[in-house]
């Protein structure tokens, strides 16, 4: 057996967009979901957008919504305990996001939570990023 093991983990990371300066970085499993949470410009109502960790990139998994509005799906959802829900999963890879107060954008991942305006500061170009969190050596067992 080899000393180097396959990552079990992937580096979720919020990359300031105007370079590749990883800004905040934390770990989550393959599989791992994120929740980006916000207020809609127009609707003034939440929404949340809930993404998977996987090594190839980021996937689309759901957004729930409060109402139906500029910007905002008008089919392919369904009505689950007042939400309209909308389940299409795929890959997108990154997530191109432009922080406001009024959005008030913030960022779940697992039980920590950021507040991406309070962090980045009104206006930011963010993009959250998921990759492997890269090889690592593996301990030797003592021999039996």
């Amino acid at each position: 057996m080899g000393l180097l093991e396959r990552p079990t983990a992937l580096e979720v990371r919020i990359v300031a967009a105007e370079g590749r300066r990883v800004v905040r970085a934390g770990l989550v499993p393959p599989g791992g979901r994120l929740e980006l949470r916000y207020r809609h410009s127009v609707e003034r109502t939440p929404v949340v957008e809930v993404f998977r960790a996987e090594p190839d990139g980021l996937w689309f998994v759901e957004m729930r919504f409060l109402s139906q509005g500029a910007g905002l799906p008008t089919e392919g959802y369904v009505r689950e305990g007042g939400l309209f829900v909308l389940r299409r999963p795929r890959r997108i890879g990154e997530v191109p996001l432009l922080v406001s107060a009024e959005g008030g954008h913030r960022l779940r991942v697992g039980q920590d939570e950021v507040d991406l305006v309070a962090a980045f500061g009104e206006g930011a170009a963010v993009r959250l990023v998921s990759a492997p969190a890269g090889w690592r050596l593996r301990r030797p067992r003592p021999a039996r």
